[in-house]
């Protein structure tokens, strides 16, 4: 009883003292000293925010070494648009401008504008930061060096110098670096070299450039895919302008095609013929090569102002030589090859395939199986495009019944090897439907 008149004593005291504690600051807050240091301090603070906005919007951090990275080279992308960046003739634009918000821009990629081009264009250093640092890591670690090692000399002595020692990139060097190299060709090694060197600069030791090419293949080969297969030769990839340090540039194209889902039917219809058209070429084109996209997302494509499509994420290609393939002709190699969704049942949004399997067959249905489930067809579980691309088709429209059964056919065939023709038949019907010739 008596310690529990003493429990409710002493809060009582407590209360009581933090109600004159309360009451003084009260007083001094509203003294007119108080006033005067609170005035001073929100001013204070006001500037400091502002500053800090001014440094944020006129600061170009693309004139900086250190932000760009090129203190990593050769551990980089490469050198031949550093003049670009130094000279200011490349900047930031839009919120990537602020600094603070690099924070949830975990993909690492920036607007921005070039200057002499006066046009919009897309940085990216090609890897988040974690993955950046974990590569860095790496290096030092197969250097024998320490956790936090000069990157830059440190790279001539990991594996990576095996390339060193040849005239050429050799499949030894490059095979299973990243998805363009999955299954090398010597054919493919050489146009990748060929490609590469026209991006650097002349004086750059061969030493030099051989180690940005093994770094690019390593960290992230899609700069390379847009060398080796440019849009000047007409793919469907952005126009690629160079690098320096661990930025590179490409063309802006313009809008995802994510943006695009819930437009008009003949809008859609035009885009999904397009990327029907891009599985068809990345198949089968003049260069013998197979280009088999193994993520499809509508972010991974885009729409310039002409409504145009362009895939603008091309990490994960798999190129394969399909002329060393009937070449070699080892077994099975002329056997058709059909895609399964066999291992993505419970995870929709996902594309099962072989690698094993693309390097070995002359034919495959693969980029017609990634295109039709992961941006046509009605896939329930897909997280924000289930309807797909080609939703909703118009019920007075009269192909509409076998529009359905061909997108149904493509994503998941009836029958052996069904999806090669369901694609020619669903070309031809979309080729009909927007009037464009397949």
């Amino acid at each position: 009883m008596d310690t529990g008149i003493t429990t409710v004593a002493t809060n009582w005291g407590t209360m009581a003292c933090f109600r004159r504690l309360c009451c003084r600051f009260c007083r001094i807050f509203s003294s007119p000293k108080c006033t005067r240091f609170y005035s001073v301090l929100l001013l204070v603070t006001i500037a400091f925010i502002y500053y800090n906005l001014f440094f944020f919007l006129t600061t170009n951090h693309l004139e900086n070494p250190d932000f760009v990275g090129v203190n990593k080279c050769p551990a980089c992308y490469g050198t031949s648009m550093c003049q670009e960046f130094s000279h200011g003739y490349l900047s930031l634009t839009s919120y990537s401008r602020m600094r603070f918000l690099d924070i949830v821009n975990v993909k690492n990629v920036f607007y921005g504008w070039h200057q002499k081009l006066n046009s919009d264009v897309i940085l990216k250093r090609l890897g988040h930061n974690k993955e950046l640092d974990s590569f860095d890591r790496d290096i030092c670690k197969n250097a024998g060096a320490g956790v936090k090692c000069d990157v830059a000399k440190s790279i001539f002595k990991t594996k990576f110098s095996r390339v060193l020692e040849t005239e050429m990139l050799t499949i030894a060097d490059a095979e299973g670096l990243s998805d363009v190299v999955r299954c090398p060709s010597e054919r493919l090694l050489e146009r990748i070299t060929a490609k590469f060197m026209e991006y650097i600069p002349a004086k750059t030791p061969k030493k030099d450039w051989k180690m940005m090419l093994m770094t690019t293949l390593a960290i992230n080969p899609e700069p390379i895919m847009y060398m080796i297969f440019p849009k000047s030769e007409g793919w469907p990839f952005p126009q690629y302008y160079g690098a320096c340090g661990r930025f590179i540039v490409q063309d802006y194209v313009g809008k995802p095609l994510k943006s695009y889902f819930q437009k008009d039917w003949m809008t859609r219809l035009d885009l999904a013929f397009q990327v029907m058209r891009i599985a068809e070429k990345l198949t089968n084109n003049d260069q013998g090569y197979g280009l088999y996209m193994t993520d499809v997302s509508p972010e991974n494509f885009a729409v310039n102002e002409k409504g145009e499509v362009f895939i603008i994420d091309a990490e994960n290609i798999i190129v394969v030589d399909k002329q060393k393939i009937k070449t070699d002709g080892k077994p099975l190699w002329d056997q058709q090859h059909q895609s399964f969704h066999d291992e993505c049942k419970s995870h929709p949004g996902c594309l099962s395939f072989s690698s094993e399997l693309l390097c070995k067959r002359h034919s495959s249905d693969h980029n017609y199986y990634a295109i039709c489930h992961g941006l046509l067809a009605n896939t329930p579980g897909k997280p924000d495009e289930s309807t797909g691309l080609l939703h909703d088709p118009p019920e007075h429209l009269l192909e509409r019944e076998e529009l359905i059964r061909l997108i149904a056919e493509c994503e998941m065939p009836s029958q052996q090897n069904g999806r090669y023709d369901a694609m020619q038949q669903l070309l031809q019907l979309l080729a009909k439907l927007t009037k464009r010739k397949n």
